[in-house]
């Protein structure tokens, strides 16, 4: 990962040193704020005056003005129509996303300084007005960090291109586009600032690893290559530990679903599977108030397996990584803050789901982890697979601790780019289905309002009886059904009733609410499919990546 600019704060516009930036972007709701007779409006509207006389759409849209008054004489003025209309959220503030129309402010904004040649911004916030608070469904507690990775991520440079740029460029080549950020915002104080900063740095830093691992193609991102890239990130982090699994044998006795489901990759030892273990610990234990169990979707390539993708659709299989992805960068995200109300315990399964002879096939019947028998119906269904059994060694890990005596809350989350019928019913959005106890709980709940605050919203699927009958086998040759045999965009609760499997398979299912509190086990699998990219079209390309989701997971889970 690269070092992220040097950021620097403000309380006060007056604070800040023309010399210290080569440009300022002004990020502001309304267009009457330029009519304020006050430094530094007066000399922005004096700025824009000539082209607010010759242009009517002016101040509409993102706009790049010569100003003397501002360092390096280059004015960028980025406003938001709204934030407290009926749809209105924080997204406003960072995130493009072309199907809505939402305007993407700082982003922009910086993006043009950028583009002018600016290096070194100065991204003034105006206040916010008070009818934000009034708006039903959004939230703009964490606007400032919101803000702050908006700017962070038009500086990020992704690995392949900095990897490229280096190799052809050598000692010239740009692998940041920012050498400086400064940060103004009148309405708080420099230690809220400050604390701001902390958070939105931290949730940078494990994001880059997501994107990072996300944006490299599958001969940059094999199996093992993305444990090489998660070794070197978490090398520095303090209390957090790596491991890795690449024995074949190991992962055929403790992760079987996952062993037969990259078998056909075992031709090449360069696209064979490994699990990464990532266990980090707060910095003072006496504070943790849960431990959680995440697992992580790592297929650095899906063809579909024998049950092969067809019409086009595997493009964009080298994304169907990015749970895993998302879950290594919240764990470093979580050891950059020094997070102390949390332990984390990650498990990583990595494959690439091939086709060859010794394909996985349907008909036929596997034991998972937990003694399950289950009937594969579709290879292409292969992410239920490879994170049941990791689901089952948590299972195991937190009867343990509670045997050993522990009362500390745990829960299990699964992360995936799980289904496309999670897309269908929510467009570019994540969503969550949980179990009984996590329901009660209203873990899943959690994840929905941290979502608000990040600009990253998910949706709260429930889990219905239906789901379980789904899955339910019908005969005695088999425990349960891995899938039906149609695209999950085809199927009647495509998104949630692959959590009913995972459950069944896994063990789950002896610890829901009707098994008592002491024996209840929350779970929440949280299907990113929708939110880990961005829905834009880049022409023939793939979307951009989100790092959903790093800083869904820091607003619901850090202190």
């Amino acid at each position: 990962m690269t070092t992220l600019p040097e950021i620097r704060t403000h309380s006060s516009y007056s604070q800040l040193a023309v010399g210290s930036h080569d440009a300022v972007v002004a990020v502001y709701t309304g267009a009457d704020i330029l009519t304020q007779q006050q430094t530094p409006y007066t000399d922005w509207a004096a700025a824009a005056a000539p082209f607010r006389q010759i242009d009517k759409e002016f101040g509409k849209s993102v706009a790049l003005v010569p100003a003397p008054s501002v360092g390096g004489g280059r004015l960028v003025l980025s406003p938001i129509d709204s934030v407290d209309d009926d749809t209105d959220d924080v997204r406003k503030v960072f995130v493009a996303n072309q199907v809505c129309g939402l305007i993407d402010a700082v982003k922009s904004g910086v993006a043009r300084a950028i583009e002018a040649g600016a290096r070194r911004p100065a991204v003034y916030l105006a206040p916010l007005p008070a009818s934000v608070n009034t708006v039903p469904d959004a939230d703009y507690s964490r606007w400032i960090e919101v803000a702050l990775l908006a700017a962070l991520d038009a500086s990020y440079v992704t690995l392949v291109v900095r990897e490229h740029r280096t190799a052809t460029l050598g000692a010239d080549a740009v692998v940041e586009n920012l050498h400086s950020i400064d940060l103004v915002v009148e309405s708080l104080s420099d230690e809220e600032l400050r604390s701001a900063v902390k958070r939105a740095t931290a949730i940078e830093g494990g994001r880059r690893l997501a994107l990072d691992m996300g944006y490299g193609d599958p001969e940059r991102m094999t199996p093992y290559k993305c444990a090489e890239t998660i070794q070197a990130a978490t090398a520095s982090v303090p209390g957090l530990e790596f491991e890795v699994i690449k024995d074949l044998d190991m992962i055929k006795q403790d992760y079987p679903l996952l062993y037969h489901s990259a078998r056909a990759s075992f031709a090449e030892k360069r696209t064979w599977p490994c699990v990464v273990k990532l266990e980090y610990r707060s910095p003072v234990p006496a504070q943790v108030k849960e431990h959680l169990y995440l697992v992580g979707k790592g297929v650095t390539y899906d063809t579909g397996g024998i049950s092969l993708k067809i019409g086009g659709s595997m493009r964009g299989m080298s994304r169907d990584k990015l749970g895993a992805c998302g879950v290594a960068g919240f764990a470093v995200a979580t050891g950059l803050m020094q997070e102390t109300a949390v332990d984390l315990s990650c498990v990583l399964a990595f494959e690439r789901n091939s086709i060859g002879p010794n394909s996985l096939l349907p008909d036929e019947i596997v034991y998972s982890r937990a003694g399950v028998r289950v009937l594969i119906n579709d290879t292409d269904a292969e992410g239920r697979l490879v994170m049941t059994d990791p689901v089952a060694e948590c299972r195991e890990r937190i009867l343990a601790a509670r045997a050993a005596g522990s009362k500390v809350p745990a829960a299990i989350y699964t992360v995936a780019t799980l289904t496309g019928h999670v897309i269908r019913a929510y467009g570019w959005y994540g969503a969550t289905v949980a179990n009984g106890p996590a329901r009660r709980g209203r873990y899943d709940q959690r994840l929905a309002v941290s979502g608000l605050a990040y600009g990253d919203p998910f949706e709260n699927s429930i889990m219905r009886r239906e789901d379980h009958a789904f899955v339910r086998s019908r005969t005695d040759r088999e425990d349960v059904y891995q899938s039906n045999s149609q695209p999950s965009t085809l199927t009647d609760r495509g998104h949630q009733y692959p959590a009913a499997f995972i459950i069944k398979a896994s063990g789950l299912d002896k610890h829901s609410v009707g098994a008592g509190a002491s024996a209840a086990i929350p779970f929440v699998h949280v299907d990113i499919a929708g939110s880990a990219e961005d829905g834009s079209e880049p022409g023939l390309g793939l979307c951009g990546i989100t790092g959903s989701p790093v800083a869904t997971f820091a607003g619901a889970f850090w202190s």
